[in-house]
């Protein structure tokens, strides 16, 4: 099969991951796939371009320079681009490919299959054929706005867990969280806790930061690391600095090729989103063995099992994400048994290869 695989790109965040760790997949898998491109926002700034991002993927790609407004011609290009090619199907991420390449495909003559990644608005799908769904939340909120629920199903996002593992070789063995506060291991007493997202509002940045003043109270030897660049980053810093915490929290960003050996030094990460689909991170998170605080926002609570694999909080408790880590800080035996069960649950439901399957199982429907 001739796959397309079409996205429209702001930063490098979970959906531009996902379109290259599963083109990889299928191609590992025999079928011949190009990513189709525009230009990302970020492109000016070398540690956030998705050209380079796309070079050292090893995937056969395109940036096509095109301010891809909802004008004819812009369609027109990219249904030449389909005809002239022969791609058997186009897969579209993000709301400006979900809206021209369903238009583009029409007039080339094939179907196309969004993916949405988020709790978005039903108008981005109105012409594709069918849209996969990163979990029940997204699919859910599609339906409400009454979308046809024949042109809906659920594939839930997958990751390398091969990659992903705290047991890979070259990675040093990482201390759990249980030894974090009994101070065991070389380390002595240490207590880092991370979150990884972009800084935007519905990411809740700035509650991790409010839950920071509390835990500190408690545990001044922890540490924060926010791995993730975005608009509210100086808001941010200037917050770290009025609640008098700055010199406990590390402003990273992106962290690129290096997330792997970053999560392999914490303790523990917070998702407290206030809005989300199903984050790539999360699952990374918990497939290294980390303990994860998420909020109840989007498909996260298909992910983690509150107190099994994980923890659980009302989205905007910012005493629950204090109290949880204060837990995990104190915990023992309970806290090593739930990191391996995070990461059990990752390998068995929600691995790269399981999504690419189901994936090509259904492009083969509609080709």
């Amino acid at each position: 099969m001739k796959i397309l695989e079409f996205i429209t790109p702001s930063n490098i965040g979970g959906a531009e991951n996902y379109v290259v760790n599963l083109s990889k997949k299928f191609a590992e898998k025999g079928h011949e796939v190009f990513i189709l491109s525009s230009v990302s926002k970020n492109g000016k700034n070398p540690e956030l371009s998705f050209f380079k991002f796309l070079q050292n993927s090893g995937v056969p790609f395109k940036i096509m320079a095109a301010g891809f407004k909802y004008n004819p011609l812009t369609i027109l290009r990219i249904a030449y681009f389909i005809k002239k090619n022969k791609f058997n199907i186009i897969h579209t991420h993000l709301s400006k490919a979900n809206f021209i390449g369903a238009l583009a495909a029409k007039i080339a003559g094939i179907k196309s299959i969004a993916t949405a990644h988020g709790l978005n608005k039903k108008s981005q799908y109105r012409y594709g054929d069918y849209v996969i769904c990163v979990s029940n939340a997204v699919k859910e909120n599609l339906a409400s706005q009454g979308m046809n629920g024949g042109k809906l199903g659920v594939i839930y996002n997958g990751i390398d867990t091969g990659k992903f593992n705290p047991g890979a070789e070259g990675l040093p063995k990482r201390k759990d969280a249980a030894a974090a506060g009994s101070g065991e291991g070389s380390g002595g007493k240490s207590f880092n806790i991370g979150i990884i997202a972009r800084l935007s509002r519905e990411k809740g940045v700035d509650l991790f930061l409010d839950a920071a003043k509390f835990v500190l109270l408690k545990i001044p030897e922890a540490k924060f690391f926010i791995a993730g660049t975005g608009v509210l980053k100086e808001e941010l810093i200037k917050k770290a600095k009025d609640l008098g915490i700055y010199n406990s929290v590390y402003f990273l960003g992106f962290v690129g090729d290096n997330l792997i050996s970053f999560l392999n030094e914490l303790d523990a990460v917070v998702f407290p989103s206030l809005k989300e689909g199903l984050p790539l991170a999360l699952l990374e998170s918990m497939a290294m063995e980390n303990i994860v605080i998420a909020s109840d926002a989007g498909g996260m609570p298909e992910v983690v099992a509150d107190g099994k694999n994980g923890f659980i909080i009302k989205k905007g408790d910012i005493n629950a994400i204090y109290q949880k880590l204060v837990f995990v800080y104190n915990n023992t035996g309970d806290i090593r048994e739930i990191s391996k069960e995070a990461r059990k649950t990752i390998v068995e439901k929600f691995n790269i290869e399981s999504c690419a399957d189901k994936t090509i199982d259904l492009f083969i429907k509609y080709v």
